[in-house]
């Protein structure tokens, strides 16, 4: 299991999101959403060049609201998480400007992409609030 420390930034009162630093050159100040509720990672689309685009292939995202949204998917060559480089990430490209937004009026941190349960789950992830570290299974 390889250990990753990761921040608590609250939103709203008693509204907390998990935040892993991403280690994309050239990209300090961005963070990742560790989102057990999502079942597809999503990366921020404006950050053209960190990733590599599939235009065959479409995805149907859905937030918690009842509206479905057709998206590209995407791949990240070399997605790294506490200097661990953990291969390649499949995940659905989304416009986050209004999640920046959002977060901007709590934090000074910049959200590139939510980390979601197509990568927790086969990293068997074990998140501790109390230690505030994610622990993932690493071939």
């Amino acid at each position: 299991m390889h250990e990753i420390s990761f921040e608590i930034v609250e939103l709203e009162e008693q509204t907390y999101h998990p935040l892993i630093r991403s280690e994309f050159e050239g990209l300090d100040g961005y963070w990742w959403v560790l989102d057990t509720g999502a079942s597809k990672s999503v990366f921020d689309e404006s950050l053209i060049g960190y990733y590599t685009g599939d235009d065959s292939e479409s995805v149907m995202a859905t937030g918690l609201g009842k509206e479905v949204v057709k998206t590209n998917s995407a791949t990240i060559r070399e997605f790294k998480l506490g200097g661990f480089n953990f291969g390649t990430l499949k995940v659905a490209l989304i416009d986050f400007q209004h999640i920046n937004d959002e977060y901007a009026k709590f934090s000074d941190k910049k959200i590139l992409g939510l980390i979601g349960s197509d990568f927790l789950y086969p990293h068997k992830a074990i998140l501790d609030f109390g230690t505030q570290k994610v622990s993932l299974l690493v071939d």
